[in-house]
Order: structure tokens, then C-alpha cells, then sequence
């Protein structure tokens, strides 16, 4: 394995590799954060470091250190566009209420309007019908009131 040409030191991530810890599901392709620099044990002649996480010590000939600056720019990014996706959804959700309340509006005041026309009409009707049967009885009443004249008339009373 070739010589790193660095120093591990805290902050810096890191992933396994090649070891035995490397092959637990727990952490393959885990990134880790170094909680220490990078140091060398007393009588080693190999580099080891404390990982956030990670019980004891390990050595940092079976890390790699990653860089995911471009990932996390990349993901506060898609988290900025989906905060602002999120908030053009609220937005739109709070006018489709705020039509939906407007369009109840609506909708009552005009079965209210087409009450209040049905009621005027039945009443309309209603004194239609009472003109016309005052004009029948009027017209009764005229027709025995005639009548009478002309009885009257003969002299038949």
C-alpha cells in the first residue's frame, strides 16, 4: 500500500477500507468524522486516530479521507429548492382554501337568490290567481246584480 503523504486530523471524514471493521453492515461506506489528529502510539510505527463514534483508537492505514464538501453543497441545495417548493405548496394550498371558502360563498348566496325568487314568484302567482278569482267573483257579482236590475225591471219581485 502506498505511503499517505498526510496527516489525518480532526474534523477530516474518513471511510474504512480494506479491514475487518470495513466489512460490518454497520459501517460499510460510513462516513466518519476524526475526533482527534492523526498520532502515533509509544513503540508503533503506524498512525492512529479517534473516530466519532467508534470505540478506541484505529488506524489510519485502513482509512481514506473523503471529501463531501460537494455533497453537502449539493444536498443544502436540493434542501433550499425543496423548502422552497415546500412554502409555493403551502402558498397554493392556503389560496385553493381560500377559493374553495369563496366558491361556498357563492354558492350560498345564490341558493338564497334563487329562494327568494322562487318565493317572490309563488307569491306572484299566488295574487295572480287571487286577482283572477276576484275578477270571476267580481264578475258573478255583476252578472247577479244585473240580473236583479232587469228582474226589477219586469217586475217580478
Amino acid at each position: 500500500m502506498s505511503e499517505r503523504r498526510y496527516k489525518l486530523q480532526k474534523g477530516d471524514q474518513v471511510v474504512m477500507h480494506t479491514c475487518m471493521e470495513h466489512d460490518h453492515p454497520d459501517n460499510f461506506g460510513k462516513i466518519w468524522t476524526c475526533r482527534s489528529d492523526e498520532f502515533q502510539h509509544k513503540g508503533h510505527d503506524y498512525g492512529s486516530i479517534f473516530l466519532e463514534g467508534f470505540s478506541g483508537s484505529f488506524s489510519t492505514e485502513f482509512l481514506q479521507k473523503v471529501d463531501v464538501t460537494a455533497l453537502v453543497d449539493s444536498l443544502q441545495q436540493q434542501v433550499a429548492q425543496l423548502q422552497e417548493m415546500s412554502k409555493l405548496h403551502t402558498s397554493g394550498a392556503k389560496q385553493l382554501v381560500q377559493d374553495l371558502h369563496t366558491l361556498r360563498v357563492d354558492r350560498d348566496e345564490l341558493r338564497k337568490a334563487l329562494e327568494e325568487s322562487r318565493d317572490a314568484i309563488v307569491d306572484a302567482l299566488s295574487v295572480a290567481d287571487m286577482e283572477k278569482r276576484d275578477m270571476t267573483l267580481e264578475s258573478w257579482a255583476s252578472l247577479a246584480d244585473q240580473k236583479n236590475r232587469i228582474v226589477r225591471a219586469l217586475g217580478r219581485e
